[in-house]
């Protein structure tokens, strides 16, 4: 074999475009190569998989004795597992392996995900396959009957696991039981002071619980949106805030809820965060905000408080079940930093207030508004002469309403950076002036989504080939009209040289 084959570097490159069966098939060639890319095969793997090393198995166990031999390849692979997915898994196999193995250490420092699913009585078993580098925890449960079992989980995965990142939580219980839970996750979160994501049901929080994940360090991503809070009304939270802005100095900030928070994403059942967005408290490291709301009243509280919550919010997204009133849009627009809107259905919107939107700044990126009242396509030349650098829009267009007017003489504003164009409308026909029309004021290939019926979109996608293939021979016509003005220079140069030596005479040799 040539000395270049056996480059880890090398190997490593050709290992990212491989595909398992492939990994599988160059691990064999040779030892070298084995070591190489035995890491790619096994580096996501599921429990099922890991465990068919030592022994096959059934719902009762294992159907043959564990020897040593099996052991020993049971520990080169593992070694090299990276994520680790245990769902619908034979609990009865990994039962015995841990018979075998009671202190754990079934694999390698090397394990970075763990994905546990199944039924919440087998959770002791979750804490043997925790390693110290483990930063991804996703756990899903079924319906959890006794709060004191994720007692053994809360004791055990901090020591395990201190340096742990993410932690994602699903399940059910009993309203009964949510003070218990609460308080179990409490003390859990309490001891891993280096998490930056959390994903929770909401109808386990307390005030408890809140004031506990608002004094995490590093918590930068928040999810509230599991189910609609039973214990919303808990007003023992709101003595727990303070009343005060987030001072210049870092001493102040400690006291401060969320001080780290980037992303957050709730419900408006979710009272307690909605009113850390209400209340004079600024999240100066909040840029994203996804909201889900189903009271306008709710929806405009909030954003009527948001340019002073959160000066530095850059996204947000608020998916309103009934419709989401201008007036709130009008309230975001206060943020100086937004570059990014999303609303899933806007009502009591004017052309007016459209182009209030359109003007309010040029720096938009993605704007999604969804209004319920169709605009004409001058909609879309406003956006284009005040938006250039928009990569994503969406809007309600009526073909009916007609097409501007765009020739070959008017001199069109084109959007510099927009690929991506939302768009719901009713009756459309597809035509050439339409696609024409679109092709102006887009600069580049454009992908054409559209909501509403299936037809609307095969329609829409009619339309986008028609642009994409203008835009096309556009930029090929361009391409060769540049390639025809480079030549002409370049013969002008040669004929500018020629006359030069008519006139002077040639150069003398160096």
């Amino acid at each position: 074999m040539h000395k270049i084959l056996c480059t880890p570097e090398l190997l490593g490159e050709i290992s990212s475009y491989l595909s398992r069966h492939t990994h599988a098939v160059a691990a064999r060639v040779c030892r070298l190569w084995f070591t190489q890319f035995i890491e790619y095969i096994w580096k996501a793997v599921s429990l099922n998989d890991i465990l068919a090393v030592l022994s096959p198995f059934d719902e009762d166990g294992f159907t043959q004795p564990l020897l040593s031999e099996s052991w020993d390849r049971f520990f080169v692979y593992s070694k090299n597992i990276r994520q680790l997915e245990c769902c619908g898994i034979e609990y009865a196999a990994l039962k015995h392996t841990l018979f075998w193995r009671p202190n754990g250490d079934l694999f390698s420092s090397k394990l970075v995900v763990l994905h546990w699913g199944g039924p919440s009585r087998y959770i002791d078993y979750l804490p043997s396959l925790v390693t110290s580098t483990l930063q991804v925890l996703q756990l899903e449960l079924d319906f959890i009957q006794n709060p004191n079992m994720l007692d053994v989980f809360c004791r055990t995965i901090p020591p395990r696991s201190p340096s742990l990142r993410a932690l994602k939580l699903t399940f059910q219980s009993e309203n009964d039981d949510t003070q218990a839970v609460s308080r179990s996750l409490g003390e859990l979160f309490s001891l891993l002071p280096e998490l930056v994501l959390i994903l929770l049901p909401s109808h386990c929080m307390t005030g408890e619980l809140f004031t506990t994940l608002s004094r995490l360090p590093q918590l930068q991503d928040l999810s509230l949106l599991t189910k609609p809070s039973s214990l919303y009304m808990d007003d023992d939270v709101l003595g727990m805030l303070p009343k005060r802005k987030i001072e210049d100095d870092e001493e102040a900030r400690k006291d401060v809820p969320f001080r780290s928070l980037r992303k957050i994403e709730i419900c408006d059942s979710d009272f307690m965060m909605a009113e850390v967005l209400r209340r004079d408290i600024q999240l100066l490291k909040l840029i994203d905000l996804i909201y889900l709301g189903s009271s306008p009243h709710h929806i405009i509280t909030l954003t009527e408080s948001l340019h002073k919550t959160c000066p530095n919010i850059e996204k947000i997204s608020i998916f309103a079940s009934n419709s989401l009133p201008f007036p709130a849009i009008r309230s975001l627009l206060k943020c100086p930093a937004l570059v990014e809107i999303f609303s899933d259905k806007t009502v009591d919107m004017r052309f007016e207030d459209l182009l209030t939107v359109a003007t309010n700044r040029s720096s938009w990126k993605n704007i999604a508004l969804r209004p319920v009242e169709p605009f004409s396509y001058q909609a879309l030349v406003s956006f284009a002469q005040n938006c250039p650098h928009l990569y994503e829009l969406g809007l309600t267009l009526d073909p009916r309403l007609g097409i501007p007017d765009v020739n070959a003489s008017t001199t069109v504003v084109q959007f510099s950076s927009l690929t991506s164009l939302i768009v719901g409308v009713s009756e459309l026909t597809p035509n050439f002036e339409l696609a024409s029309f679109l092709s102006k004021i887009c600069s580049k290939p454009i992908k054409i989504s559209a909501y509403g019926t299936e037809e609307n979109t095969r329609l829409w996608k009619t339309v986008e080939k028609l642009v994409n293939s203008i835009i096309a021979s556009q930029l090929e016509l361009k391409t060769l009209k540049l390639k025809d003005e480079n030549t002409e220079l370049n013969t002008q140069s040669k004929n500018a040289t020629v006359n030069e030596e008519e006139f002077t005479g040639p150069k003398p040799a160096s």
